[in-house]
C-alpha cells in the first residue's frame, strides 16, 4: 500500500512513534537484510522521511 508522505504524516510518525519499515518487522532477517518470508524488501527498508515524498507499506508487516 501507497501512502503520501507530507508534513502531517512526518509529525504523527514523532507523535506515536509509528513503526513500518522492515527494521522493525519480525519477519525481518538482519544477518541478510532481507524479509524472512522472501518478499523483495527494497522499498520497504528504512528512509529517511524527510526525502521522500511516497511511501510503500508492507501488507506482511509485523510489528516486533
Amino acid at each position: 500500500m501507497k501512502t503520501r508522505v507530507d508534513a502531517r504524516f512526518r509529525a504523527e510518525v514523532i507523535e506515536y512513534a509509528l513503526r513500518f519499515d522492515c527494521e522493525s518487522c519480525a519477519h525481518f532477517v538482519e544477518a541478510r537484510r532481507a524479509c524472512g518470508n522472501g518478499y523483495p524488501n527494497g522499498a520497504h527498508l528504512r528512509q529517511a522521511l524527510d526525502e521522500i515524498t511516497e511511501l510503500e507499506f508492507c501488507k506482511e508487516f509485523e510489528l516486533s
